[in-house]
């Protein structure tokens, strides 16, 4: 029994959770925004958020970063 009640923790330890986040240093849009985390980060650790776009370089793609902001976020449901 003991040993199903330690695989039930270290399962719970590493469920993902949802975090939902406003903008701080813009005005929020209203739009929702909610990321999945894994269990060892949690929601107030997120400060920041932004949106990649792919772009064509010579022998492939690569990411650029645009529209990076301050964000708040809470657990989902909160």
């Amino acid at each position: 029994m003991l040993a199903v009640a330690g695989v039930m923790t270290l399962a719970g330890c590493s469920k993902e959770h949802q975090c939902k986040c406003v903008t701080t240093d813009i005005e929020d849009d209203g739009n929702l925004k909610v990321f999945v985390l894994e269990g060892s980060v949690s929601c107030e650790d997120i400060t920041e958020m932004a949106f990649e776009e792919h772009v064509s370089v010579e022998g492939g793609t690569t990411l650029r970063t645009v529209d990076v902001h301050k964000v708040n976020c809470r657990s989902y449901g909160d």
